[in-house]
């Protein structure tokens, strides 16, 4: 088995395929779990979710079995809040799931930086799309396929009510890291990344990536050989400090680990 579980949450509009660089260059050394939102990607059947309400417990509730082992958050862009959300939900179950070993927000400011001048998910398909595509969040080619725009309006638009109507909560996580990594071009980010600090109490560092808002694809292996390293010194953190070790399924023979190199969560 692989030395890392990290289970990954996609950008407004996307799906667990965004993850499969990642997974790929990291098949040796962590398994990727890709979550795919109800009426999303793989689930594209089900109905949107569009409340927190209703979202997160049910997210804990279908990911609750894999979570037996210590293992970590990461979710991209609006995917982040996803990520955060989840987090506090397993802390309120405390001892019923295990809790993540570290939270990672990638391309998003912290909760408590986020500004909505405009709500975008209550405007019409196409002036939500094109408001989209100003802010450099779509390619143009989408709008010149109206098929497209309306295929893919009730996914958005739920990830867009969910990243608009978010809530920071009063208290920081407890015993969760974050970091927090952007890209050094993602002007929707600016230096908005430092805010995450104030969502735990657990430790908080920052990484920059070459690119914009989408470094991830930019460069998926540079993300990857920084997971695995912050994630190493959360594990060696842990047991100098004598907690629960963060790492499940560790190889102790001289042989390579190896992993299923993404797993999707949702039906085909």
């Amino acid at each position: 088995m692989a030395a890392f579980r990290i289970f990954c949450f996609p950008y407004a509009g996307g799906s667990s395929w965004i993850f499969r660089q990642l997974a790929s260059h990291l098949r040796e050394r962590a398994e990727i779990i890709a979550v795919d939102l109800p009426g999303r990607g793989r689930r594209r059947t089900e109905p949107c979710v569009d409340e927190w309400s209703e979202l997160t417990p049910r997210l804990a509730d279908e990911l609750a079995e894999k979570m037996r082992e210590p293992y970590a958050l990461l979710g991209y862009s609006a995917g982040a809040l996803v990520a955060l959300d989840l987090a506090r939900e397993l802390a309120r179950r405390d001892a019923k799931v295990a809790h993540p070993c570290a939270l990672f927000a990638c391309a998003l400011r912290g909760p408590r930086a986020i500004e909505h001048p405009q709500l975008l998910h209550r405007l019409e398909n196409r002036p939500m799309f094109e408001a989209l595509r100003d802010l450099g969040g779509i390619p143009d080619e989408l709008l010149a396929a109206p098929e497209l725009i309306e295929l893919s309006a009730p996914a958005m638009r739920a990830d867009l009510r969910l990243f608009e109507t978010y809530e920071p909560a009063a208290a920081p996580l407890a015993d969760v890291p974050v970091f927090a990594y952007y890209g050094r071009d993602d002007r929707s980010v600016g230096d908005g990344f430092s805010a995450w600090q104030h969502e735990t109490n657990a430790g908080f560092q920052t990484r920059a990536f070459d690119g914009g808002h989408m470094f991830l694809h930019d460069d998926a292996s540079a993300l990857g050989d920084a997971l695995i390293a912050d994630l190493t010194a959360v594990v060696v953190r842990n047991r100098a400090n004598h907690r629960q070790p963060t790492v499940f399924g560790h190889e102790t023979s001289s042989g390579p680990a190896r992993a299923t190199p993404m797993t999707e969560i949702g039906e085909a």
